[in-house]
């Protein structure tokens, strides 16, 4: 089994309940009566969804489409109705906010607004994908970049300084992608195409939900109880016959048993560390499996040889893809394919939703929200037995953690990753464009906007397998309903008790107490050593003569030094020079 399997089954015919493939074309002429920029040739397969002057939009017949009672919108991918319409959306005059107030999902909204403005509107879980790049005198919006390719054969160049950005500021992103020209209409966002240009707009921001904190820790549970229920159901419903990822860790184990609530034909399957009992979780897989009443499938995991790696699919327009991982993904697809199963669900972003860093945050902003004496001294308890360490180190730990991140502005400070990049990369303090979800409100508590930041480090990641693949991936922990809930639970919460992620454990009631009270994970970070050990001298060699050395991004000296060292490797900065070498892998795959 190789990554190249992840080719051959990304192009396999499938089911009607697919992810599927789009693709629009834009057109606002000013002094024209006929469109002459649009292509009457749509690709093969795909059906036509929306004609209109101006406007050419056309998918998959394996795509949902649907067309909500308000709004006057085409609705491309999985559209549901919320049970409740969100209080600040109810009056929302605003088409766009009011469409994103009342249905959730992964889908890309179309509507032809007025004569001359075309509206695009992307829910705010990120999950169905949509670039963009201009074509003649217009614009192409498509679900990936294959499909922007087709109709323009004008090469994408590399954006050196995007790339740079991405690999300094790690699982940063924005609008840019790492192809000069193409675009990413963000999640949560509107785009408005007139005669006059392109715009885009927030038609959904976190602020609005971190903003509005609940105030007791049994109203945060009941509100992510909720949503674990609305997003659950609605998904089984959908898919009755889901395949799902588990590991025995908290976050797919919530999954898993909400999932079975709702539909019997549920399979689960876990991957192992073929020798290595630290990435061995089928003990705590097989506890999540009986609670659920599934079958159970373990397939042993193993790092794919170094040639296999560089020969890995590269779809996506920024250097995100994990090439080690194509081996699981290929997998996932297989039995995806073979077991019939509509699409894949598992637990990625829980820890991002769960707010799994805010024990740092918790008592600063339990200070800034202005509580007493004793409720200081309760976070700090709570803060020990979280993290062993004493109450000294735990103040210490704070302020120096709040100091490092935010400058006085309360502006985000994105972690930086200097080591093996060169000096002129490593001295940019900021990425060139910010994320907008981080244009943080006067009054934002600390933990909020690092609450934030990590979701966006999710939305990296959310695309698994290629838009062309035999079945879709879906993060339900990262749908819009859940990390709503999440958002307005405030960091000190989620320490109750002394637990970390502690609402979303008091929420999921389906868990095994095993499960529920486990406190421990396991890692395949021994398997990601011995890849490096066995392939070093190649890694090496593969960078250093590289595209990323040649573009003054990766400093060749740094990365000699380090893979010339004696083994065996003693610190985790080999993780780092592998996600160099994704990137390499990435940069040569996009020169073809």
């Amino acid at each position: 089994m190789t990554i190249s399997r992840l080719r051959a089954a990304s192009r396999r015919s499938w089911r009607s309940d697919m992810g599927g493939r789009y693709i629009c074309f834009i057109d606002m002429p000013t002094d024209r009566e006929s469109v002459g920029t649009i292509p009457h040739n749509p690709p093969s397969g795909f059906r036509p969804i929306v004609e209109a002057r101006g406007l050419s939009v056309h998918a998959e017949r394996s795509i949902d489409i649907s067309r909500p009672a308000a709004g006057d919108y085409v609705v491309l991918g999985l559209c549901f109705p919320r049970e409740m319409a969100q209080a600040h959306e109810r009056k929302a005059k605003d088409p766009a906010k009011a469409l994103l107030g009342r249905h959730w999902g992964a889908f890309l909204a179309i509507r032809a607004t007025e004569p001359g403005q075309v509206s695009l509107v992307r829910d705010p879980s990120g999950q169905l994908p949509c670039y963009y790049r201009r074509y003649q005198g217009g614009w192409m919006v498509a679900s990936d970049i294959e499909l922007l390719r087709l109709y323009d054969r004008r090469p994408l160049d590399i954006d050196w300084t995007e790339v740079g950005d991405e690999l300094l500021f790690i699982n940063h992103f924005s609008s840019q992608t790492g192809l000069t020209g193409v675009y990413e209409l963000l999640a949560g966002e509107e785009m408005i195409v007139t005669a006059q240009g392109l715009v885009t707009k927030a038609a959904w921001s976190p602020w609005d939900h971190a903003m509005s904190p609940v105030e007791t820790v049994d109203e945060a549970v009941d509100r992510l109880e909720s949503a674990f229920t609305l997003v659950h159901r609605t998904l089984a419903a959908k898919y009755p016959r889901p395949l799902i990822t588990v590991s025995g860790g908290l976050d797919s184990s919530i999954v898993a048993t909400q999932i079975a609530q709702f539909t019997k034909d549920a399979r689960l399957l876990t991957f192992y560390t073929d020798g290595d009992p630290f990435g061995d979780e089928r003990a705590f897989a097989t506890i999540v499996a009986r609670a659920c009443n599934a079958s159970l499938t373990e397939i042993p995991y193993r790092a794919p040889d170094f040639q296999t790696s560089c020969r890995s699919d590269m779809f996506l327009p920024r250097p995100t893809y994990r090439t080690i991982a194509g081996l699981i993904n290929a997998r996932l697809l297989d039995h995806g394919y073979l077991g019939g199963h509509g699409t894949v669900l598992g637990g990625f972003g829980g820890d991002n939703s769960f707010c799994g860093m805010a024990p740092p945050y918790a008592l600063g902003d339990l200070l800034q929200a202005g509580t007493s004496i004793a409720g200081s001294w309760k976070m700090l308890g709570d803060l020990k037995r979280i993290t062993s360490a004493s109450y000294m180190d735990l103040v210490r730990y704070v302020a120096r953690t709040l100091r490092e991140r935010f400058q006085p502005a309360k502006t985000y400070a994105w972690p930086r990753e200097p080591i093996f990049l060169t000096r002129q990369v490593a001295e940019r303090t900021a990425p060139r464009k910010l994320h907008p979800w981080l244009d943080t409100p006067s009054r934002a508590l600390r933990g909020s906007t690092a609450h934030i930041a990590v979701i966006i480090r999710a939305h990296n990641y959310l695309e698994r397998f290629p838009r062309s693949a035999s079945t879709v991936g879906l993060s339900p922990l990262l749908m819009a309903p859940i990390v709503e809930a999440c958002l307005s639970i405030p960091s000190w919460m989620w320490c109750d008790g002394g637990i970390d992620r502690s609402i979303a454990r008091q929420a999921a009631s389906t868990l095994p107490r095993e499960i529920a009270e486990r406190r421990s994970k396991g890692s395949p970070l021994q398997m990601h050593a011995r890849y490096f050990e066995t392939y070093r001298h190649d890694l090496k060699a593969f960078l250093i003569e590289g595209m990323l050395v040649q573009n003054q991004i990766v400093d060749a000296n740094a990365v000699t030094r380090y893979c010339d060292r004696e083994p065996p490797v003693r610190d985790l900065d080999y993780l780092r020079l592998l996600e160099l070498v994704d990137a390499e892998i990435w940069c040569r795959y996009q020169r073809g």
